[in-house]
């Protein structure tokens, strides 16, 4: 797990590195979730809060490989046979819900979405209840020039390094991949040129939850595995998509690294000294704050410079 700490200024080279590892694994837990989001959104256009609780079922069903009485499976085998199991459900998801409603509006779409995240929630509840489980991943402390980390932090960063560059030779040296991003870029001319959409979706849909369900995982394992987890998850998650373009499947890993860079730096830097003469922090409960105002800087910048290409 990243390590917090009461910021000041008496050693800055020390606590920028530090912030600096924080805010890389921070990173890596929002990204491999994003990515799903902004690919899902290239593709149909519209955004999907049932992803998020994906992401969930991943962590639940990884956590239930791994410790199921009979089933017990070693974490990275649990965790990849969750992935493929989310996969398979977001494609029920898709054939159940979303194939039926491909005609209205995105906002529509986005609406029967956070239906479909509530309902997906309420049955985790029912399931699983909502008390907290956590991984047994056995970890350990790393000080290295004065950073602080632990080999889980290794293994996030690593696997959301992996998979990144899997999916990029996927989308980019695969001819699978490139006719995913001829429907991400023009649906219409791209199904009348042969490539077949419904199957293609069907398979965004299956790696939209496998990614979920890794990051999730990650995710779970840094803190804890509850139902209420997706609160925690949802906004740096839309943050960084939006950051990095919606429909930018790798703009969206950018998105998370600005994102997180911003809330760990702004949490460390002390303003009352800067402007008061008293230290004083933005509290790390305040957070989820800064997302959501990186939020509304982005979508009003956006809005402006829309509103400047019309005149």
């Amino acid at each position: 797990m990243a390590v917090d700490f009461v910021f000041s200024f008496q050693c800055p080279e020390y606590f920028v590195l530090q912030v600096t590892i924080n805010s890389i694994i921070y990173a890596s837990e929002i990204a491999v979730i994003a990515v799903g989001v902004s690919l899902c959104y290239s593709i149909l256009r519209f955004a999907n809060f049932a992803h998020i609780q994906l992401a969930i079922v991943g962590g639940y069903l990884a956590y239930s490989f791994a410790t199921i009485p009979g089933l017990t499976l070693p974490l990275p085998l649990a965790v990849f046979l969750a992935a493929i199991a989310t996969g398979l459900i977001a494609v029920l998801i898709d054939i159940i819900v979303f194939s039926r409603i491909r005609h209205i509006s995105a906002e529509g779409k986005m609406i029967v979405s956070w239906g479909v995240a509530l309902f997906i929630r309420s049955m985790l509840a029912a399931i699983y209840g909502g008390s907290a489980k956590v991984f047994d991943v056995p970890t350990e402390v790393i000080v290295c020039q004065g950073g602080i980390f632990t080999t889980l932090d290794i293994t996030v960063v690593g696997v959301t390094l992996l998979l990144m560059v899997l999916l990029h030779v996927f989308l980019f040296r695969t001819r699978t991949g490139s006719a995913l991003r001829a429907l991400a870029s023009n649906y219409e001319l791209a199904v009348t040129r042969g490539i077949p959409g419904d199957r293609l979706i069907r398979l965004m849909w299956f790696l939209s939850g496998a990614l979920a369900a890794i990051g999730g995982s990650l995710f779970a394992m840094q803190t804890r595995l509850q139902p209420s987890l997706d609160l925690v998850i949802l906004l740096p998650v839309f943050a960084a998509v939006t950051i990095g373009g919606m429909s930018n499947v790798f703009g969206a890993v950018i998105g998370a690294i600005v994102l997180s860079f911003a809330q760990n730096f702004l949490i460390w830097i002390d303003f009352g000294s800067l402007f008061f003469g008293e230290p004083w922090h933005i509290p790390t409960q305040l957070r989820d704050y800064i997302a959501v105002l990186a939020l509304l800087l982005v979508l009003l910048l956006k809005s402006s410079r829309a509103g400047g290409e019309k005149k």
